[in-house]
């Protein structure tokens, strides 16, 4: 098999446009490169089009912006046309989501933690209706060092799903992008006399493993439009000890036995 001829310079440019429509909505770009993991000079080299990223950096490049590595080969805007998604393309609801059960925002939840079962995990999700239905974008916060000494964490990992309701609660399904591990979740509406509160489980479909959970109960609740309360909740997202959870929070996360 013969390949064409690529022309480098051409190469180049085509990273170079995707790059500046990647960082377009970005402000702060020194952030973005600490974030990375790369140098500023040299990223700006990238978006000038005189420069091709090593294939670590741009791995940590396509991690980070969420595309893979075709950015190389071509436009963005062809990357971007509309694709079929196993969790959007499910079949429509017979009756419509009661969104006031459920507002769109910014929500905090609390589970075990799947690989240490005897501390929690404070995580964070937006909850948003588009015309695909009720969908959810989350992060996992990595608890190892994005490289030894470092005190900045490695970059989260990114899970996406869709929300369906239910006579009296809701189901998410939703899936890392980039490996396809699937967590299966229900909630409920309430925790015990607290309305406020969401509660239920959550399964993460991975082989078992005698030190690790794949079962949880699961709590969540909705944050103010605050940025101080979402910038203070962000802050202390990641693995934590039990007592550092609130107390009803807690008696909720005991309720599931370890070890299932």
């Amino acid at each position: 098999m013969q390949f064409k001829a690529a022309d480098p310079s051409a190469l180049r440019m085509i990273l170079s446009h995707n790059l500046q429509a990647l960082t377009a909505d970005i402000a702060n770009h020194s952030e973005m490169c600490r974030q990375i993991g790369v140098n500023r000079t040299q990223f700006n080299r990238y978006l000038a089009g005189s420069a091709f990223p090593r294939p670590d950096v741009l791995y940590r490049i396509c991690r980070f912006f969420n595309v893979d590595a075709n950015i190389l080969l071509e436009p963005l805007a062809d990357r971007r046309k509309p694709q079929t998604d196993a969790l959007t393309a499910l079949p429509p609801q017979h009756r419509p989501f009661d969104h006031y059960l459920l507002p769109d925002g910014i929500y905090r939840y609390w589970r075990k933690s799947f690989r240490q079962p005897e501390k929690a995990y404070q995580g964070m999700a937006l909850i948003v209706t588009t015309e695909e239905g009720k969908l959810w974008k989350g992060y996992d916060i990595h608890s190892q060092p994005m490289r030894e000494g470092s005190a900045r964490h490695a970059r989260s990992t990114k899970y996406q799903g869709r929300l369906i309701q239910q006579f009296d609660g809701f189901t998410l399904l939703s899936r890392t992008p980039y490996n396809d591990m699937m967590n299966l979740t229900y909630f409920e509406y309430g925790l015990d006399s607290m309305p406020e509160y969401y509660s239920g489980l959550t399964f993460v479909t991975q082989r078992r493993l005698p030190e690790a959970n794949r079962l949880s109960a699961i709590v969540m609740r909705r944050l103010n439009d605050s940025c101080g309360a979402r910038l203070a909740c962000a802050r202390h997202c990641g693995t934590m000890p039990f007592d550092a959870v609130p107390e009803p929070v807690r008696k909720a996360l005991r309720r599931v036995p370890d070890g299932l």
